[in-house]
């Protein structure tokens, strides 16, 4: 009897917490059920711990909501720092959303329990203020939360139900609790009614993909759509890997052919765009594809300086977990749910912190990203030098502020002292074997894209005449500028890799950055021992790898500038000096049409993450991505194994200039690490300015320098004569290096120094 009148009081407290009747006419889409996963890992890995928070656990657990419900989610938490939450990322494309529907059971009444949407602001759902809701039971609930339960975070705003990006689950600390659970189970969606989803037909059922490189593009000419509609991805099936690999799980936005010949598609679904609007539309037809003249790939730097003038390719930076293998390119999505475009250049990122765990994840999407037809790219956010590879996880990005900086954290933003960086650049040391520990384990991750055949665009040490960064601010081939070419040389020298097309980055920065009396961010510096000299931030050749060194010139915009004339020439001057393309490496505002057509030497916009929809509106996205190549426009793309040359590239620069009446000028040489196990002498020629003469100016120098053994750097002074009284002003001396046995000449070749006169 006991046990019947408890089934009884369970099935009267759930009758009880159901709200009013659901609308008969409304339509529901699952967001999760916890049903789908094979264990507690892979659904602890879809829904990632906030760092910053409380530790926390998600697990499976038998459904406590009813029988035949399968898995439900127990989410154990501690609240450090008063709070601790999980997020999800989703392809949210969800117009019309009406409410959030779901089962939850909180084993820890009192709290404040949340949900989270993001649209790249945060919108919460507080349940303590959902009608319906008890916050002091511990029974099984169940809830409709209204969309306009979600309300901003922060500011004010309403929620973009057509661009969710992730969906979250918090709980705020009330009281001295400091731990606890909750549970949740059945989780829907709900719209007022089933979207229209529009008809796709292929007559004929054999399709000829004559001198067309993917699916996508023959698929879109074929077939029958509706008016304004053209089909962004396909999921399908294909009997003859070596005409067209198959898609796997998820979307394809190209499908590139893998050779001429025939295959039988078998179409699964595709994402349909209509004004504005894409739908996922189910098919089952196999379709015949014959492939024939099939266009040669196309090396990835020769195409973009082929687009130089021509055209402009679309990005997106993921600024999101990796956790999830299966959501890693969901911003992509999202413009392509928005737009119609799927981005045609992926970019990715080594970052330092709660990232690390999840590198793995990240290369696996790098790879199907390239394996998929598009541009793909890796950044180095990473922890200072001094860090090991274990210490990686416990960085992050931290403030920019003197007090943060300057004790070195490890953190992105962070400052090596001058005997520090010398010690980085010196080697053998203590600190340059340990960077070097840390960039074997960037090569082993990349390792795996070469032998994956993958070409990618690396951008390490990104806006380098920033000071604010551990590796920036630094002018020279001593500088940033020489830990970019030793982290070239390491790489591709030492470990082998071929496949890297080399990105070299600066910023549009305002002109007194770098400057004491202009920058209040630089007066840490001042007067502090082992501080930075100041510096000209936008004499952008002075942080120049060398044209030996890069491949692609990359210039981030984020200033109140905007894109800038001034700018745009200097980097077109420089790209052209060095035959190089030029993109726009990172920005926040995408370019309008108008400023693309004034700057027609950029071939690449790429937008930094999920902020691209808080700084444009959605028509000037719309401009930008319609107007601009997405990845079906992509040509066939090529594996490039770059030709590595043993011999040791040697370059010049002038360090310091000379004074009357006996301050000498400086030149400094560098060779790379790889080289210094043994002396080395380089021949160079000298040439005077008509008022400059050797003997009477400065003392004759012999036209050869010899590195010393384990040295990277030597120097050779021009000493300079008294002619006080006697002498004009402007007097130079140039020196260019000479081809010699043992070594290569590399830009910059050249370097002049100026005999000063006394004052």
């Amino acid at each position: 009897m006991s046990r019947v009148l408890t089934v009884l009081l369970t099935l009267l407290a759930l009758c009880v917490a159901v709200p009013a009747a659901q609308a008969a006419d409304s339509y529901r889409e699952k967001l999760d059920d916890f049903s789908a996963y094979a264990d507690s890992a892979r659904l602890s890995a879809a829904y990632t711990p906030n760092p910053n928070g409380g530790t926390n656990t998600a697990t499976l657990v038998p459904s406590p909501f009813g029988a035949g419900l399968g898995n439900a989610m127990a989410f154990a938490y501690t609240l450090t720092g008063g709070y601790s939450g999980r997020s999800r990322p989703v392809n949210g494309y969800w117009p019309g959303l009406r409410a959030v529907e779901l089962w939850v059971a909180n084993a820890t009444p009192g709290q404040d329990v949340l949900l989270q949407l993001s649209d790249g602001a945060s919108y919460e759902a507080h349940l303590n203020a959902v009608p319906g809701f008890d916050p002091a039971s511990a029974q099984p609930q169940h809830l409709m939360i209204p969309i306009g339960s979600f309300t901003p975070k922060t500011g004010t705003g309403t929620i973009n139900t057509a661009g969710i990006t992730s969906f979250a689950l918090y709980v705020n600390q009330v009281g001295d609790v400091r731990e606890g659970s909750i549970t949740l189970d059945e989780i829907e969606l709900v719209f007022d009614e089933k979207p229209y989803v529009p008809e796709v037909s292929f007559p004929g059922g054999t399709l000829t993909a004559d001198r067309v490189g993917n699916l996508v593009t023959v698929l879109n000419d074929a077939a029958v759509l509706p008016a304004g509609a053209r089909i962004v991805q396909a999921r399908y099936t294909s009997d003859n890997a070596a005409v067209l690999p198959s898609s796997g799980d998820r979307f394809a936005p190209k499908g590139d052919f893998a050779g001429n010949g025939s295959t039988v598609v078998r179409l699964q679904q595709l994402k349909l765009h209509q004004n504005g609007v894409t739908f996922t539309v189910d098919q089952d037809v196999s379709l015949r594809v014959r492939v024939r003249n099939l266009p040669p790939r196309v090396d990835v730097t020769a195409y973009l300086k082929g687009l130089t003038g021509r055209g402009m390719l679309s990005a997106m930076h993921h600024d999101q977990s990796y956790a999830d293998p299966l959501n890693a390119d969901v911003l992509h999505q999202r413009v392509a749910n928005q737009f119609g475009v799927y981005p045609a250049l992926y970019s990715a990122d080594f970052l330092t912190g709660g990232t690390v765990p999840y590198r793995q994840n990240m290369i696996g999407e790098v790879q199907r990203q390239w394996a998929g037809g598009d541009l793909v790219q890796i950044m180095f956010h990473v922890s200072p030098p001094q860090y090991t590879v274990a210490q990686e996880r416990e960085g992050g990005w931290g403030g920019d502020q003197a007090h943060e900086t300057l004790p070195g954290p490890n953190r992105i933003f962070s400052y090596l002292y001058n005997d520090q960086w010398k010690e980085l650049m010196t080697e053998g040391t203590p600190l340059n074997r340990n960077w070097k520990l840390r960039m074997d384990e960037y090569a082993r991750h990349l390792q795996q894209l070469e032998d994956a055949g993958v070409t990618v665009l690396l951008r390490p040490f990104h806006e380098m005449n920033q000071h604010v960064f551990w590796w920036g601010g630094r002018p020279g081939l001593t500088g940033s500028a020489g830990l970019y070419r030793m982290f070239h040389d390491y790489l591709e020298v030492e470990k082998g890799l071929s496949n890297i097309v080399w990105v070299w980055n600066i910023q549009d920065l305002p002109d007194d950055y770098g400057w004491a009396d202009g920058d209040p961010k630089f007066d840490r510096y001042e007067g502090l021992e082992g501080g930075l000299a100041e510096y000209d931030a936008n004499d952008w050749s002075s942080f120049s790898p060398g044209e030996d060194y890069y491949d692609v010139l990359s210039v981030d915009f984020y200033d109140a500038e905007g894109y800038a004339a001034r700018h745009y020439e200097q980097a077109r001057s420089i790209a052209r000096r060095d035959g190089k393309p030029m993109i726009i490496g990172e920005t926040f505002v995408l370019p309008s049409q108008a400023e693309q057509a004034a700057q027609p030497d950029w071939t690449l916009a790429m937008p930094w993450g999920v902020r691209t929809w808080n700084y444009n509106t959605p028509e000037a996205m719309a401009a930008f991505y319609h107007n601009s190549i997405g990845a079906d426009g992509v040509p066939r793309l090529a594996t490039r194994r770059n030709v590595i040359d043993p011999l040791p590239r040697v370059s010049v620069e002038a360090t310091s200039d000379g004074r009357e009446p006996g301050t000498g000028a400086v030149l400094t040489f560098v060779r790379p690490a790889h080289s210094a196990g043994e002396a080395l002498t380089v021949r160079y020629v000298v040439h005077d300015d008509r008022d400059t003469r050797a003997g009477r100016d400065y003392a004759p120098l012999d036209g050869r320098v010899t590195f010393a053994a384990g040295q990277t750097t030597a120097t050779e002074t021009v000493r300079v004569l008294d002619r006080r009284g006697h002498s004009p002003g402007g007097r130079t001396v140039t020196v260019t290096l000479l081809p010699g046995r043992g070594y290569r000449v590399s830009a910059p070749a050249a370097a002049t120094v100026r005999i000063l006169p006394e004052g």
